[in-house]
């Protein structure tokens, strides 16, 4: 009965903690490795610190699917839009994953996309990608914003 009931307690009260703690790193090398391969703009120092040997990305923009073809993607998309602007709006952590909800505005002025980013986490390493991409509509029938 006293393992039972310690059983029990670990369930109710140590093992959300550690999920917790598992969030809140996740959390932290994703806002970290954001920050740095897209709003400092240095997407391949981004990559190797914080994306692990056997990333996998998953964004349909991406030719190959690995790191070494994200970084490609990203710096083309630096050439061609060398002043953009990525705005974390949303942040949410779970377990291994981390979800950013974004707005991104190529260039001054230009129309905002939304982009939802999900990564997964393993080790405090970033092993997966995936993103889903809306451009903003030039007349919203909505009234609500998309961000």
């Amino acid at each position: 009965m006293k393992r039972w009931f310690a059983l029990m307690l670990c369930l109710l009260f140590v093992m959300p903690a550690l999920a917790a703690d598992m969030s809140q790193d996740s959390k932290t090398v994703v806002l970290a490795f954001y920050k740095l391969a897209l709003q400092d703009f240095k997407p391949a120092e981004a990559f190797a610190r914080y994306a692990a040997p056997d990333f996998v990305e998953h964004s349909a923009d991406s030719a190959g699917g690995t790191a070494q073809s994200t970084v490609a993607f990203l710096n083309d998309l630096l050439k061609k839009f060398p002043d953009p602007k990525w705005e974390i709006v949303r942040t949410v952590a779970e377990g291994d994953l981390v979800f950013l909800h974004v707005r991104v505005t190529p260039a001054p002025n230009a129309p905002a996309i939304a982009v939802a980013e999900i990564f997964r986490v393993r080790n405090g390493k970033i092993i997966e990608h995936w993103d889903v991409i809306q451009h903003a509509p030039e007349h919203p029938v909505n009234p609500h914003s998309m961000f």
